[in-house]
């Protein structure tokens, strides 16, 4: 089992440059269209290796997974995906796209690119689209790693006003009455003072959301209720939780572990709900030494996916 991670702003490296890793990635990643049933799919594809599909949250761009997807495709191929409603012209009809169609867009994309066993990642809303394709079909996927999970979620009533908002204002996410004022207090702690650079950065991408996609995905969280299919998760899964998160609290957490067989679990001290930016470094790091350990000469596997996963178990 990995170990308790250290800080990525410790030791003596600076910390990376975030806009210069969207640079690289940019430069690097290779861009693609899938004409699925419901949208045009916009997926990118970075790296060399076993397949890993990252399986993005509820609010962002691709942009903000650059330091992390840079860092594991040295090990893997890496494939992250734009939902339905957060690319213009996609062709979504959002009313009639449920949360089961998100996952059947997975198994789609992953026909599509013709992959075979495949690694998954999903962050915060991400994890619930990866939660519901593992319990379908749990032996395409040897291993997964969770992060920011829960199996449903309760609203406040500030996120409730959002979503209401949210139906009638048109437009990017940053024209949201009050969204600078709740990212702050939810997130700018976890980012230090070495890290401040990647603040207006995270403000900038999450305010480039769709206000109209947002709206649909957040309305899908306040139905959405996974237990009854989390006992039937029988592949091998990492729950990530920072332990300062408070976008998806720690009872969340607790909840889902609880509910899951075969899961394992990190808790990441001094880190929130984004640790893709304020601890990319160290993240990418347990996500790949999960998938794929490493040998003690520090050969790791390319071709992981092929065969049956086995590794340390907690």
């Amino acid at each position: 089992m990995p170990g308790e991670p250290a800080a990525e702003a410790t030791g003596c490296r600076p910390p990376a440059d975030v806009r210069r890793e969207v640079e690289l990635y940019d430069e690097r990643a290779e861009a693609g269209t899938w004409d699925g049933p419901r949208y045009r799919m916009t997926y990118r594809i970075l790296g060399e290796g076993p397949p890993l599909i990252w399986i993005p949250g509820i609010a962002a761009t691709y942009r903000v997974y650059a330091m992390v997807l840079n860092r594991l495709s040295e090990r893997f191929r890496t494939i992250q995906y734009a939902y339905p409603g957060d690319e213009p012209a996609d062709g979504a009809r959002l009313g009639a796209i449920t949360h089961e169609h998100l996952a059947d867009d997975l198994f789609g994309l992953i026909d599509h690119l013709r992959l075979g066993r495949t690694f998954l990642v999903g962050l915060s809303f991400g994890s619930t689209v990866l939660l519901r394709a593992i319990a379908r079909e749990p032996r395409r996927f040897p291993r997964s790693v969770v992060q920011g999970a829960f199996a449903r979620r309760r609203f406040t009533a500030a996120e409730r006003l959002a979503l209401a908002l949210g139906r009638r204002i048109p437009g990017p996410a940053s024209r949201l009455p009050l969204r600078e004022t709740v990212l702050t207090y939810n997130s700018k702690p976890d980012f230090p003072a070495v890290l401040a650079d990647r603040w207006p950065f995270y403000l900038e991408q999450n305010g480039a959301t769709p206000i109209r996609a947002l709206a649909h995905r957040t309305a899908m969280v306040a139905g959405l209720d996974l237990r009854p299919i989390a006992g039937r998760v029988a592949s091998e899964l990492l729950l990530v939780q920072g332990r300062e998160d408070r976008i998806v609290p720690y009872r969340y957490f607790e909840e889902l572990k609880g509910l899951l067989p075969r899961s394992e679990s990190v808790v990441m001290p001094t880190v929130g709900h984004i640790p893709h930016l304020t601890h990319a470094e160290v993240f990418a790091r347990l996500i790949g030494e999960w998938l794929v350990p490493c040998n003690e000469g520090g050969q790791c596997s390319r071709d992981a996916a092929t065969g049956p996963a086995e590794g340390p178990r907690s």
